[in-house]
């Protein structure tokens, strides 16, 4: 990524318009913005405008208009955590292709595509139109259903899903221009629209997976719920598989093979997912009057020197060390 493109941003929902003066200004612009590729246009004077802004909680927000062009992404993008980002695009006029994947995706006025810089793509705008895309980090837009970016698959919202409406109309409230509200507003009404695009992700997964095996789809639905079940009670110490498997119904045997067809295990995934909660409630300043060892009750760590020493290992620092640094 250029760093000096991203910096200059200011947050959302305040836009930065870009004035780069020709095609090659406007290609660095969304190499730096959405993801590394080759644009071509085909009028020879092409009009186009770009404006962009930070997302409160991490990403970026692009406003794009132009003439037909096309942008060829040859080769994956990794984000700073090395996974990846998920590029949401919201067609407001126009129409195109977007293809990844082996995946060929027309997209008309209203359509919300998702795709990942993971992998390489191609976007073809065939009609002059504008586009509203995120670029989220893959961890945020999934939150604790990370599972879903590691079977990720491009896929198209339709205008007259009620998910994909409510997404657009949302869009109106958390990107209104120069009007700036609290910190607070700014983020929560971002936050809820990456949700509402998330939501509508899923969706769009689910019409696509009519075809697919009964069982692979109960899985999944299983996996979720116990995801969900585990994120709710992370703060209690006595958490168990078997706890776990009678909120699912399901015998210990399928749990263990739930997390297995994860990569994972049980006791893995919980204390990552307990030591992730405390970084997060070691970086909140309201939470400042709360000991380290309070925090690791908290989230379900019976003894707080066997949670310091798992954070150290987990994290390369104490958890002390850790509220006390800057960064």
């Amino acid at each position: 990524m250029h760093h000096d493109t991203a910096s200059d941003l200011s947050f959302a929902p305040r836009f930065r318009p870009f004035y780069p003066g020709d095609v090659q200004g406007y290609s660095s612009a969304l190499d730096s913005l959405v993801y590394p590729g080759e644009l071509s246009v085909q009028d020879s004077n092409p009009r186009m405008s770009l404006e962009a802004c930070r997302l409160v909680g991490g990403g970026f927000a692009i406003s794009f208009t132009s003439t037909p062009l096309a942008v060829r992404h040859d080769t994956a993008f990794a984000s700073p955590s090395g996974t990846g980002d998920v590029l949401a695009m919201i067609a407001v006029e126009g129409e195109g292709t977007i293809d990844q994947g082996g995946r060929r995706m027309p997209f008309r006025a209203g359509d919300i595509t998702f795709r990942t810089t993971r992998m390489p793509s191609m976007c073809t705008l065939e009609t002059p139109g504008k586009l509203v895309m995120l670029r989220v980090p893959a961890g945020r837009f999934f939150g604790i259903h990370a599972d879903l970016h590691e079977r990720f698959v491009p896929t198209l919202a339709r205008a007259d899903s009620r998910l994909a409406e409510a997404a657009r109309t949302h869009m109106g409230h958390v990107f209104p221009g120069p009007v700036q509200g609290t910190p607070a507003l700014a983020y929560f009404s971002e936050q809820s629209f990456v949700s509402l695009l998330a939501a509508t992700y899923c969706e769009s997964c689910e019409s696509m997976d009519d075809d697919a095996a009964e069982g692979k789809r109960r899985e999944r639905d299983r996996w979720q719920r116990l995801v969900a079940y585990i994120e709710a009670h992370l703060g209690d110490a006595e958490l168990s598989v078997d706890a776990v498997s009678r909120e699912l119904g399901i015998s210990k045997r399928l749990t263990h093979r739930l997390f297995e067809m994860q990569r994972t295990q049980y006791g893995a995934y919980l204390k990552a997912r307990r030591l992730e909660r405390a970084k997060e409630e070691l970086e909140n300043r309201r939470l400042d009057h709360l000991s380290v060892s309070e925090i690791a009750y908290r989230n379900g760590f019976g003894d707080a020197s066997h949670f310091s020493r798992c954070f150290r290992s987990h994290f390369g620092t104490p958890p002390g060390a850790y509220r006390r640094s800057p960064d």
